[in-house]
């Protein structure tokens, strides 16, 4: 719809109701006949009345945490260590953090009146909002209060503005709150002259209530307990799939269930996620192939916190109670054990990251990972290079069973520094030049980068020179050509060029050639240079494939307070041995919304036997945080 018709539609809207005399008639908007609020069934409802046919958020008070997100103002605020969300016997119940009698901004939690904003509940299913689509949503929750309160439903954002579709209900009248509704840049009153209920006749605070949303090819209605409390015919415009929300809104509130239905619903495939196996976040994935086709996804699961300051520090490092955790997949990563194996950490307060991981030409396994210990001044946590231990650990099984830990601290240093193995995999070379040799890039303390090289199958390593030619180098990826030369992209923190650098080595990684700037087809945006990405090479059809983030964002749910992160990750190849590349889209590439962008962390990918290429990034669909989503291509 062009915006001359939109308005004209919203200003007669706005007319509608706000008049208690318009009539069905008019837009097909319903008005004071008690004959169609008494029998509701006349209305549309083409999904499963048993709620079996579609996919339960949350049941019986339990929230399923690969399907549905809880995002509170204290996620990247450490608040006194308030959490936002208490899981109960009967839901999940919203702490609000701001005090609906201050006195001064100091009586709300961190001195924000505005941190009721930052408490949602997400479903992490797109669901279609559009011509010839159908889209049920049902949730019981118990409503606190009414006054001061604008409890709501988003259902949706608009392609022209970005602006949200919003059904709710304004607590600023206490004798008789009436439903309101935001569409997409205006807000109207839902009138009860008109004949429709206002909200303390359908919902009782502190009693459990009953909501279901219904769009049935663009007729929106909702019913509350029951009681029809709106309906109306949404204006056309592109069709468009979200996350539908609940926002709870200066509101103290408890959610109990929540259920959605739709034909052609989607969401993210996670392989982790946060919560699962009792971690509160799952990062860092590295993956490699078995001898038989398997492929094995490792990463650090990160537990228990000393206090809030840890919490928070959570979201982007390894900190606290972490471990290396290991799930395996025997279909391409179509699926996943439900068990893992925890490799390191089991038992242990310590804290074990930055897992990177090679399988060897003769099938063996060989994993590396580091013990690290922080200092702490004040608020703020450093690597002590001092407390940290990287060790080996070597499997001959495919990674059914491992042998013990092998210190090789000395081996990978030559000074007390920092050393982090970059995000991902190393790779065993097979051309005849050398043969067996096994490579893994490292970050060196904050802004270097070298590469540990082993010629007896890890019993000992070697280092290289730090790579040379650019300042503030970091996460290199290689990958061996079929000329015998190795390839490392590798990103870096300066201004400019805004794009990757590249270096290569013609002694089997030994020596580099000095780091120079690297388009040649991939883009990385304003910011993607800056971030972590991996190169592949497809043995079976000489092609590079390399996957980079374009560019950067915030949570857009949280108070100003979220850690900066990639977004927008994209595929790219090259058929020519790395000269050229030429993208083949984004990873993500199911339609969303306006404004969205998929969130995107450390990353790794290896190619499969069926020759796809199988990528494992930090992802979600609200922030990479989530845990970690699988793309194969």
């Amino acid at each position: 719809m062009k915006r001359i018709s939109r308005s004209l539609w919203l200003w007669s809207f706005c007319l509608l109701l706000a008049s208690s005399c318009y009539k069905e008639q008019h837009w097909e908007f319903p008005g004071p006949f008690e004959e169609d609020i008494a029998i509701p069934d006349t209305l549309p409802f083409p999904f499963d009345e048993n709620k079996e046919a579609g996919m339960w958020l949350m049941k019986a008070g339990e929230p399923f945490h690969d399907r549905i997100l809880f995002k509170g103002f204290t996620d990247y605020y450490v608040g006194g260590d308030t959490i936002s969300w208490i899981k109960e016997s009967t839901g999940m119940r919203l702490i609000q953090h701001r005090n609906p009698y201050p006195i001064t901004t100091s009586d709300h939690v961190g001195g924000r009146e505005n941190s009721y904003r930052n408490n949602w509940v997400v479903s992490k299913y797109f669901v279609p909002v559009g011509k010839g689509k159908s889209f049920y949503m049902y949730f019981k929750a118990t409503i606190g209060t009414f006054n001061g309160t604008a409890a709501g439903i988003v259902l949706g954002t608009s392609w022209e503005n970005g602006r949200e579709f919003i059904f709710g209900f304004d607590g600023f009248n206490a004798i008789a709150p009436q439903f309101f509704l935001d569409l997409y840049e205006r807000t109207f009153s839902v009138n009860p002259a008109a004949g429709w209920p206002t909200v303390n006749e359908v919902i009782t605070p502190g009693v459990p209530a009953e909501f279901e949303t219904v769009i049935v090819d663009n007729l929106f209605y909702i019913k509350v307990n029951g009681v029809l409390c709106f309906k109306m015919q949404l204006p056309e415009q592109e069709l468009f799939y979200y996350t539908p929300s609940i926002r709870p809104w200066r509101n103290f509130m408890t959610v109990h269930d929540f259920y959605i239905e739709a034909p052609d619903s989607h969401t993210v495939d996670y392989a982790y996620y946060h919560k699962e196996f009792g971690y509160n976040f799952i990062q860092r994935p590295a993956l490699t192939t078995t001898e038989n086709g398997d492929v094995l996804l490792f990463a650090e699961g990160r537990g228990a916190y000393a206090d809030g300051y840890e919490r928070v520090g959570q979201h982007t490092k390894a900190i606290g109670n972490t471990d290396i955790i290991l799930r395996r997949s025997t279909d391409g990563g179509g699926s996943w054990e439900e068990n893992i194996l925890v490799v390191a950490g089991e038992g242990s307060a310590d804290t074990y990251a930055n897992p990177q991981v090679i399988c060897a030409n003769n099938g063996n396994l060989v994993l590396h990972y580091s013990k690290i210990g922080y200092t702490r001044t004040g608020n703020s946590f450093g690597i002590a290079p001092g407390l940290q231990q990287i060790y080996q650990r070597i499997s001959t099984d495919g990674g059914r069973s491992w042998s013990g830990e092998t210190d090789i601290t000395d081996q990978l240093r030559s000074t007390v520094v920092d050393v982090q193995h970059s995000s991902g995999h190393g790779i065993a070379l097979r051309h005849s030049t050398y043969l067996n040799r096994l490579v893994m890039p490292l970050n060196i303390g904050t802004n270097q980068v070298q590469v540990a090289y082993s010629d007896d199958m890890g019993h000992t390593w070697a280092i290289s020179a730090v790579l040379t030619g650019t300042n503030n180098l970091r996460n290199g990826s290689i990958v061996e050509l079929n000329d015998g030369r190795l390839m490392m992209l590798l990103s870096h923190n300066n201004v400019t060029p805004r794009n990757k650098m590249v270096s290569y080595s013609n002694d089997g990684g030994a020596t580099w050639s000095g780091t120079a700037s690297f388009a040649n087809g991939i883009t990385t945006g304003d910011f993607g240079h800056i971030y972590p990405s991996v190169v592949v090479n497809n043995a079976q059809t000489n092609e590079l494939f390399y996957v980079s983030a374009l560019n950067r964002g915030t949570d857009p749910r949280s108070y100003n307070m979220s850690p900066v992160y990639a977004n927008s990750p994209t595929l790219f190849s090259s058929s020519n041995a790395g000269q050229n590349f030429s993208s083949l889209g984004p990873l993500y590439n199911k339609q969303t919304y306006n404004t969205y962008v998929v969130p995107v962390g450390h990353m790794d990918a290896v190619v499969l036997p069926s020759g796809q290429t199988l990528i494992a990034t930090e992802g979600g669909v609200s922030t990479p945080f989530e845990g970690i989503v699988i793309y194969r291509k």
